[in-house]
């Protein structure tokens, strides 16, 4: 490894403290407060939006408060100089001792990755982290500007959607959820669902359900609120295979999130993958012989590739931002777990090859490579084997006013998917949502109506 590569892991390492410092910041740092839509109103209200109560409740105990903010500061400036400088010299300085020593310099990015850390607390860093903590006692002090998934996500849509006057249903209190359970079962295992109640159950603040994964977050009504997220994606299939009534598709407004979710190990704050539980659970419906999943969300869904892989009447493409070459740890041999053995990889189709991954380029928009992905190769290889019903993972974290992802769309372009799907598959399509959290311009609740809006023509 030469020189500048120890440079470049000592600057992402920074990111990572500044990011613990600054809490995610959009790609952009001023908005429009709204975002108009030219949307027939009459015709959106054809299809419905669904949410279950429970699903406000989970993690609600780390909301923001409307005026938290974390400003620059003389003294974040100051940390986070140091962190780069002492960081970059650690990197350079290990590098070239464990190559001399060892003979392997890759230990150099691991002293690299501790002089960061040091240089940021030596310099005040800890001081500036603690300034900037919530205090609240409700939640234990716990760091609420890592939580991207809070329940004023979920919140503003129900709120654009009431005001637009569309249907939007809550979900029946005390609802009958042995269906959603049983089909949880099969995915995911009767231990993995019940080591999730008993910590959920166990704690009265939000916790790391794995400790290796700092933002998958539970806390005492996240089992419940994963449940019913599972039902109402069922409900969703439900509505679209209903041949009695002809109905308009259904979202699924669910909390949490479920495409990262693996068989046995919840992640990326996904806890049960009701994506891949709703596609086994359509084969269950009579006229199902196949089952199409397509996922938008701007990153690669690991768990449904996992929880569909062996299912050949399943087929499952995402379409998502490609990793770089470097973050994606070009350098270090990579070791692929057993409970999570999917890549974004172009090449990882699964061993029964039922797997398609799209790779864009940051920078990507609608006319500048999605939209090709999407009608050249993601309808392809949904629909070669003819299937009955088309699932969408629609996560909305592509906008180009979110902060995570470097894609470049924008609310009106999920029109365009939403068009291309309605006339490949009509209204044979469940949708539940994923992720997105462009939420306070609004620009979120209107990427998901333009999306819905396809349907409603």
């Amino acid at each position: 490894m030469h020189l500048y590569h120890y440079a470049y892991l000592a600057a992402t390492g920074l990111l990572f403290f500044t990011d613990c410092a600054l809490g995610f910041v959009p790609k952009h740092t001023t908005y429009p407060t709204a975002i108009s839509t030219a949307l027939d109103l009459d015709a959106r209200k054809s299809i419905t939006f669904q949410y279950s109560p429970s699903s406000l409740k989970h993690l609600e105990a780390v909301e923001l408060p409307p005026d938290y903010s974390r400003p620059w500061t003389k003294e974040k400036t100051i940390a986070i100089t140091g962190a780069f400088l002492i960081g970059g010299i650690s990197t350079a300085a290990g590098g070239f001792a464990a190559n001399v020593l060892l003979g392997d310099d890759k230990a150099g990015i691991l002293v690299g990755g501790v002089g960061t850390a040091l240089g940021w607390y030596l310099f005040g860093g800890g001081a500036v982290m603690e300034s900037e903590k919530l205090s609240s006692s409700k939640n234990g002090g716990y760091d609420a500007k890592l939580v991207a998934d809070r329940p004023a996500r979920l919140q503003t849509i129900l709120d654009d959607l009431k005001q637009e006057d569309l249907i939007v249903e809550q979900s029946a209190h005390g609802r009958d959820l042995s269906t959603a359970l049983e089909y949880i079962h099969l995915i995911h295992g009767e231990e993995y669902e019940q080591l999730l109640k008993m910590k959920c159950e166990d704690t009265d603040r939000p916790v790391r359900f794995n400790p290796i994964y700092a933002r998958t977050l539970i806390d005492e009504f996240s089992y419940d609120a994963a449940i019913n997220a599972v039902q109402d994606w069922m409900d969703s299939v439900d509505t679209a295979l209903d041949r009695n009534r002809n109905m308009k598709p259904r979202f699924a407004l669910a909390r949490p999130p479920g495409h990262h979710a693996c068989r046995s190990k919840g992640m990326g704050g996904c806890l049960f993958n009701a994506a891949a539980i709703s596609a086994f659970y359509a084969l269950s419906q009579p006229g199902v012989n196949n089952v199409a999943i397509l996922d938008i969300d701007a990153h690669h869904g690991n768990g449904i590739g996992h929880c569909v892989q062996d299912e050949p009447r399943i087929r499952y493409c995402s379409i998502h931002e490609a990793k770089d070459s470097v973050t994606g740890n070009a350098f270090i041999e990579r070791k692929i777990p057993e409970d999570d053995p999917r890549t974004q990889d172009s090449d990882d189709n699964g061993p029964l090859l039922n797997l398609c991954n799209i790779n864009l380029k940051t920078g990507t928009g609608w006319e500048t490579g999605y939209k090709t992905a999407l009608i050249e190769t993601a309808l392809p290889f949904l629909l070669e084997n003819k299937p009955d019903l088309l699932i969408v993972s629609a996560g909305f974290d592509a906008l180009q006013t979110d902060w995570s992802s470097g894609l470049m769309m924008q609310p009106a372009d999920y029109k365009g998917i939403g068009q291309e799907l309605r006339a490949k598959f009509g209204d044979k399509v469940a949708m539940g949502l994923e992720g997105g959290y462009s939420f306070q311009n609004h620009a979120l609740s209107n990427a998901l109506m333009e999306f819905c809006s396809a349907w409603n023509e």
